[in-house]
């Protein structure tokens, strides 16, 4: 009897442990449940959403650099060739040979005479190396300019163009006479302002005299321009 009642007891407990464990299970499902369902229904802000949500860096190209063509040895020591325009041909103009003017040549008569200044006179004389006498002192100045002039006074005197004393200038040949009145005797070369140069008379020398004096101007005869 004793038995039996311990085990009706026993089936009762055994019941009620197992009616409390399926609610105890009934309800962890139940609040799981609604817990999940709570956690669904909650605002989500968009500072959660960005930091949940993992960063993607959008994806860049990376642009391959242009390789450029090597550069061989032989163009990097040739500098590039530009092209000029190749001048017109034109014809070379015909030479022409020096001409002297009056001016030039009456400048080297003046020049070569002031260069003899010093020389010996000499009878007979017309270069430097044996000396002057006054026809040939002249002689000498003019051919130096490249003029025909003959060797002797009266040669000289019928040579160019006749010139008054107060017309003679630089160049020009000028004559003389030993006394007023005669014909011309010697002979220089004017240049200018009333001066001469002129090889005078043995034991002087070439040299410069002032021709505005009385002297002078009362034995002047006339003066000779060349004409060539």
């Amino acid at each position: 009897m004793k038995s039996t009642k311990l085990s009706i007891v026993n089936s009762v407990v055994a019941g009620i442990l197992i009616c409390a464990m399926l609610a105890a299970c009934g309800a962890v499902e139940k609040q799981s449940a609604a817990f999940s369902d709570g956690v669904s229904n909650l605002p989500v802000s968009e500072d959660m959403t960005e930091s949940a949500a993992p960063e993607t860096q959008p994806a860049t190209s990376e642009e391959t650099p242009e390789t450029e063509a090597p550069v061989t040895e032989a163009e990097a020591s040739e500098p590039s060739e530009i092209s000029e325009p190749e001048p017109a041909e034109t014809e070379p103009e015909p030479e022409e040979e020096p001409v002297f003017s009056e001016s030039d040549a009456a400048s080297i008569v003046v020049d070569t005479a002031a260069g003899l200044l010093g020389y010996p006179y000499k009878s007979g004389g017309s270069s430097p190396d044996e000396g002057f006498d006054s026809s040939g002192f002249t002689y000498y100045c003019m051919r130096a300019a490249g003029i025909n002039f003959p060797r002797q006074i009266s040669g000289q005197l019928e040579s160019g163009i006749k010139i008054a004393y107060q017309d003679l200038m630089p160049g020009d040949a000028v004559y003389f006479s030993h006394e007023p009145g005669e014909e011309a005797g010697f002979c220089g070369i004017y240049l200018g302002g009333g001066l001469i140069i002129y090889s005078p008379v043995p034991d002087e020398f070439v040299k410069t005299s002032n021709i505005t004096t009385n002297y002078w101007t009362s034995r002047f005869v006339t003066g000779i321009r060349p004409e060539n």
